[in-house]
């Protein structure tokens, strides 16, 4: 990152994927004369690109979204090429703990003006005054304190409505795509996800649960039974009595788990 001049304008990059929240901020902003917008992204992935090609002063970053999310957008750029961040977080204490070790700025939504303002503030000042190395520092330490966290607290969050949901793994019997939309089922409840199954997947205990078709996840733990179905594929009966039929992409996985839990 480079020094900015202590009387020059701040040059802000929005990052949300909630159409309202961003414009609420934006109105927020429009409000200071030391901040201008350079541009407004609804995905990580617009993020990255806008990142690199803007390269802002600072960024206010939404940390749940679709595909990439927060914390994937700072993997991407890399910690040494990220601006100064602000995050946006709906998340609960477990997470806000992580910022405040990691020493990072950070706002809970719904978005308060006062919260907003002292927290440009602060990020003025870093984009103004701090070496890079410490800006580094801080935002490395933040990606590990949330890896070992997410890692030990065992959950799983998900957004659903525009909060954040967290969900224990076991509780989750299978998943399915819907076009852009994964149906995440528990015992006797479902969420709509606006997430790719494959996100989705990479994100869960790998020993649990199985990719056995290309729309469908399944918690191994609560397959109660498995039936041959039609030409090497299989009728899986979950412990809730929904039946998931296999895909023929996944029959050897399939066929392997079969083989392994008899």
């Amino acid at each position: 990152m480079t020094a900015t001049p202590a009387n020059s304008q701040i040059r802000l990059l929005v990052v949300d994927d909630e159409d309202l929240a961003r414009q609420r901020v934006l109105s927020l902003l429009a409000r200071r004369s030391d901040v201008v917008v350079v541009g407004e992204c609804a995905t990580g992935a617009e993020a990255v690109k806008s990142i690199r090609a803007l390269k802002p002063d600072c960024v206010l970053l939404d940390v749940q979204m679709p595909e990439l999310d927060g914390f994937d957008v700072i993997s991407e750029i890399g910690a040494q090429n990220m601006p100064v961040v602000i995050f946006a977080t709906a998340f609960d204490d477990y997470a806000i703990d992580a910022f405040e070790v990691g020493a990072v700025d950070y706002l809970l939504k719904p978005v308060d003006e006062e919260r907003l303002n002292r927290t440009l503030d602060r990020a003025a000042r870093r984009v103004r005054e701090s070496g890079e190395d410490t800006a580094v520092a801080q935002m490395t330490a933040l990606l590990r304190r949330m890896n070992t966290m997410s890692a030990s607290s065992g959950r799983f969050a998900v957004k659903v409505h525009g909060k954040i949901l967290f969900l224990d793994p076991a509780e989750i019997y299978w998943i399915q795509a819907r076009d852009d939309i994964a149906r995440v089922h528990l015992a006797d409840s479902a969420y709509d996800v606006r997430e790719p199954l494959t996100h989705l997947e990479a994100r869960l205990p790998g020993n649990t649960f199985l990719r056995v078709h290309r729309s469908v996840i399944v918690n191994t733990s609560h397959i109660r039974a498995a039936e041959p179905f039609d030409q090497g594929d299989q009728m899986l009966i979950l412990r809730n009595g929904k039946r998931l039929t296999t895909g023929r992409s996944y029959r050897k996985v399939v066929q392997e788990f079969l083989r392994g839990a008899t």
